[in-house]
């Protein structure tokens, strides 16, 4: 299995599942945003990966739209917990576990999205030439 479709698993169910062990079920009640988008990231990867194993045509085009919400979701909260590091403020009791797993989570989802979209360009059908 290719490397973006077998993260979009791994990556897919982590997500939601890390969220859920960092902020508990009691965050649904205070802050759903924050929940949610890492539920409907994790969603979103699942289900392109379950088309790019099927072999559907349309797996190419989902992976990518995947993988680039995941990567912007992950590239600010990436960014802000390592700002939060370099000043020291607002830090969690978890801090640098959390980040050490940001960046493990980020890099995937840039190298993914990589992957992905080289792969979409290889399989789009090239317009003929023009003769002139």
């Amino acid at each position: 299995m290719r490397f973006e479709v077998c993260a979009a698993f791994v990556v897919g169910v982590l997500l939601p599942l890390l969220e859920t062990i960092r902020r508990g079920f009691a965050c649904w009640m205070v802050n759903v945003t924050t929940m949610l988008e890492d539920y409907v990231a994790g969603g979103l990867l699942l289900v392109a990966g379950f088309l790019a194993v099927r072999a559907r045509p349309s797996a190419s085009l989902c992976l990518v739209t995947a993988w680039a919400y995941v990567t912007g979701m992950m590239t600010s909260s990436f960014w802000s917990q390592l700002e939060a590091s370099v000043r020291g403020v607002d830090l969690e009791p978890l801090h640098s576990a959390v980040l050490v797993f940001k960046i493990l989570l980020w890099t995937t989802c840039v190298a993914s999205l990589v992957r992905s979209l080289r792969r979409a360009a290889a399989a789009s059908p090239r317009p003929p030439a023009d003769e002139g």
